[in-house]
């Protein structure tokens, strides 16, 4: 398959009163496209630095940022990003939240289609019966759905996920991770998941990639060769408590050679 985002050798550092705080050095992989991948790593290693620079809201001070073979120079319409957050506009109602991103001029579907896609969303998100609601009269997984929704409507070639369900109590981030991988079985997008959570990142991923401590690099890459479509039982298979083992191990590892070094600040 081809790639859809690549990061080679990327450095990245940021001003800090007394110098500069390098936060990733030499990070270097991709993903295919169609491909779920997660990154994981200690807290503080740059993994939202990653996603942000992906999403060109930042910039490397080295190495590349490469989306379809082309550099990235800032946001695009083609790469949809998911914040922690609930990034939705609360005068719009949920139809107007999702139908958000089609109606600017960058995303070129035309118009008369505007209405099925949206409908189209509010029933996979599972929002039938919010469409004219606000914000406000909505659950906190409730909003994530839309903002999910709005991502995914415009049709973007690249979803970047930054901890989209860390706000949420732990039977709803269960529940949003089915439905995302619901989700993903159907628009095969290529997704990157930012996410502290083991379960998270290998219930929904094809590839795991672990960040070292700051300043970070790709300590490993996981392959996940559970098949889908998964369901919650596989959770409980040992294949995959397997694989959460050997992850957790691996962070605990890293996390200890963390607090062995002096702390310098943070890095998301």
């Amino acid at each position: 398959m081809s790639e859809a985002i690549g990061f080679r050798n990327v450095r990245k550092s940021f001003r800090r009163r007394g110098g500069e705080l390098p936060v990733i050095d030499g990070a270097d992989f991709a993903l295919a496209r169609g491909e779920f991948v997660s990154v994981l790593g200690p807290s503080g290693c740059g993994k939202s630095t990653l996603l942000n620079m992906a999403a060109g809201f930042e910039t490397a001070d080295s190495g590349e940022v490469l989306a379809g073979g082309a550099p990235v120079t800032g946001p695009d319409h083609t790469r949809g990003v998911v914040f922690q957050q609930y990034a939705v506009f609360p005068w719009l109602t949920v139809a107007d939240n999702i139908a958000f991103g089609l109606r600017l001029a960058a995303c070129g579907i035309p118009r008369d289609r505007h209405a099925a896609i949206v409908e189209r969303y509010i029933g996979l998100m599972g929002l039938r019966g919010f469409e004219n609601a606000y914000p406000k009269e909505l659950s906190g997984g409730m909003r994530q759905r839309v903002a999910i929704a709005r991502a995914y409507a415009p049709g973007p070639e690249l979803l970047l996920m930054d901890e989209p369900f860390a706000a949420l109590d732990a039977q709803t981030r269960e529940s949003m991770q089915e439905l995302l991988h619901d989700i993903q079985l159907t628009e095969r997008r290529t997704v990157m998941l930012i996410t502290h959570s083991v379960e998270e990142a290998l219930f929904l991923s094809h590839r795991v990639v672990v960040m070292t401590p700051r300043p970070s690099r790709v300590s490993e890459i996981v392959p996940v060769g559970i098949p889908f479509p998964r369901t919650p039982e596989t959770r409980l298979s040992p294949e995959f408590i397997g694989l959460r083992r050997r992850l957790e191990e691996l962070l605990r590892g890293l996390s200890a050679a963390q607090a062995s070094t002096p702390k310098e600040g943070r890095a998301a």
